[in-house]
C-alpha cells in the first residue's frame, strides 16, 4: 500500500503550569478515541454491571486490571504501526503468510459485524425505555439515532476523532458522577482492589469483561488509526503511550463507575442483571431517579459512540482486507462505513431469536484476540525484530498476563460453546 506523509515530533514536555502540560498532551491525544469508542459499548457496561450486582466489591481488582490491560493491547498495536510503518494485518501478512493473516482478518471481521448486529437490539431497546414509546414511534426514533451516527462518524477523519474523544470522555464523566452519588463503601472497595481468584461462579463474568475490555484484536484495531494518524515514526512511541494512557484513564473510570454502581445498589439488595439496560431499570427503585437518569444517559452516551466507533473499525478492516484504502478520509473507507450503520439497523428490526444464535460465535472474537496478542508479544519483546524499541521488561510482562487472561476468556468461551 502507498503510505506518505508521516508525521515525526518528538516529545518535549514543555515547562509551566500543570494546565500548559496538559494542554500539550491534549494536543496530539485521539488517535485511540475510535477504538475506545468501540470497546466503551453496552457489552462491557453490561459484564461490569453483572459482575458488581452479582459478586458485590471481590472483582474490583479485575475491573481495575483490564482498563490497564487494555491500555497495553492497544500500545502493542500501535508500537507496530510506529515502528513497522504497517498495520497489524500488513504485519502479520509480512512476517507468517497472507493467507493466514486474512484466513483471521476475516474471521475477526465476521464475528465483529455479529456484535454490530447486536448493537441495533441494545438501542432500540433504550429508545423505548428513555422515551416510554413502543411501536412505529420508538422505531422510528431508533432509526435517526443510528443514522445520526452513521452521518457524523462519516464527516471525516479529523471529525471522527473529535466526536468520539469528546463522547467518550462525557461517558467516563457520567458514570464518574454516579459514583459519587450511590457513595459505595471505602472498607469494600480496599477490600476489592485485593487479588484473589475468580471462582468458577464468576468465570463466565471474568471471560465477558476481559474480552470486551482488553481483547488482543484491539492491537490490530487501534494500529489501523495509529497508522491513518500517520504516526509511523518510533519518535511517535511517546505519543502514543500518552494517547492510550488517556483512553485507558476514561475506559477505567467508565468501568469502575459501573462497577461500583452495581456492587454497592444491587448486590445488596439481590438484583440479577442480565443487560446494562436491566441494570439501569433496577437503580431506581432503589436508588432513586438521578442515578437512573445518569447511568442511562452514560449507556446512551457509550452505545451511540460504539455504533460509530464498530463501524468505523470495520470499515478499516474492511478496506485493509481487500487494499481499497487507508484513510477516514478516503471515499471508500467513508462508504464502508455505512455498511455497519446497516448491519446496526437490521440488529434492531429483525434480530429477534437470531440473537440466541450470535451470542454463541461472538465468543470467536475471544480466540481470534488471544491469537494476535500471542504473536505481538513474541515479537515485539524480540530484539530481533524490534531491535532498539523492542518491549521493556514490565510491557512483556503485562503482554503475558494479558495474554493468559485472552487465553482463559477462550477456555471459557468453548467450554460454554461445548456445553
Amino acid at each position: 500500500m502507498k503510505y506518505d506523509d508521516t508525521i515525526v515530533r518528538e516529545f518535549n514536555m514543555p515547562e509551566g503550569s500543570i494546565f500548559k502540560r496538559l494542554a500539550y498532551i491534549m494536543s496530539f491525544v485521539g488517535a485511540g478515541s475510535v477504538l475506545m469508542s468501540a470497546v466503551m459499548g453496552p457489552g462491557t457496561l453490561a459484564s461490569v454491571a453483572t459482575a458488581g450486582a452479582d459478586f458485590g466489591y471481590s472483582l474490583l481488582w479485575i475491573i481495575i486490571l483490564s482498563g490497564i490491560m487494555s491500555g497495553f493491547v492497544a500500545y502493542v498495536g500501535g508500537k507496530v504501526a510506529a515502528v513497522k510503518k504497517v498495520n497489524v494485518f500488513e504485519f502479520l501478512s509480512q512476517e507468517i503468510s497472507p493467507v493466514f493473516a486474512k484466513v483471521l482478518l476475516t474471521v475477526v471481521l465476521i464475528t465483529w459485524y455479529m456484535v454490530i448486529f447486536a448493537q441495533g437490539v441494545a438501542m432500540l431497546d433504550l429508545v423505548k425505555y428513555i422515551s416510554g414509546l413502543d411501536g412505529m414511534a420508538a422505531t422510528i426514533i431508533f432509526i435517526l439515532i443510528v443514522v445520526l451516527a452513521g452521518y457524523i462518524f462519516t464527516k471525516g477523519k479529523s471529525s471522527t476523532i473529535k466526536l468520539a474523544s469528546a463522547m467518550v470522555t462525557i461517558t467516563a464523566v457520567l458514570y464518574l458522577v454516579n459514583i459519587v452519588y450511590v457513595k459505595p463503601d471505602v472498607k469494600s472497595i480496599t477490600s476489592g482492589l485485593v487479588p484473589n481468584l475468580p471462582s468458577a461462579a464468576s468465570a463466565m463474568v471474568v471471560a465477558a469483561i476481559i474480552g470486551g475490555s482488553s481483547p488482543g484484536t484491539s492491537a490490530l484495531w487501534y494500529s489501523f488509526s495509529v497508522k491513518d494518524s500517520k504516526f509511523t515514526s518510533p519518535k511517535n512511541l511517546r505519543f502514543i503511550a500518552w494517547d492510550q494512557i488517556y483512553f485507558t484513564l476514561t475506559f477505567t473510570i467508565f468501568s469502575v463507575g459501573a462497577y461500583l454502581s452495581a456492587a454497592q445498589v444491587l448486590h445488596p439488595a439481590g438484583v440479577e442483571v442480565t443487560s446494562a439496560l436491566s441494570a439501569a431499570k433496577s437503580l431506581e427503585p432503589i436508588a432513586g431517579a438521578f442515578a437512573k437518569w445518569v447511568f442511562s444517559a452514560g449507556f446512551f452516551g457509550a452505545l451511540f459512540t460504539t455504533i460509530g466507533g464498530m463501524s468505523t473499525i470495520g470499515s478499516y478492516g474492511i478496506t485493509s482486507l481487500f487494499d481499497l484504502g487507508e484513510s477516514l478520509d478516503d471515499k471508500k473507507v467513508k462508504n464502508l462505513v455505512w455498511l455497519g450503520i446497516l448491519v446496526v439497523l437490521l440488529g434492531g428490526l429483525v434480530a429477534g431469536a437470531a440473537m440466541k444464535v450470535l451470542v454463541n460465535f461472538i465468543g470467536l472474537l475471544n480466540v481470534g484476540g488471544f491469537i494476535i496478542i500471542l504473536i505481538l508479544t513474541y515479537y515485539t519483546s524480540s530484539e530481533k525484530f524490534f531491535g532498539e524499541y523492542k518491549n521493556k521488561w514490565y510491557t512483556t510482562l503485562m503482554c503475558i498476563v494479558i495474554t493468559l487472561f485472552n487465553f482463559y476468556s477462550v477456555v471459557i468461551y468453548i467450554k460454554r460453546f461445548l456445553g
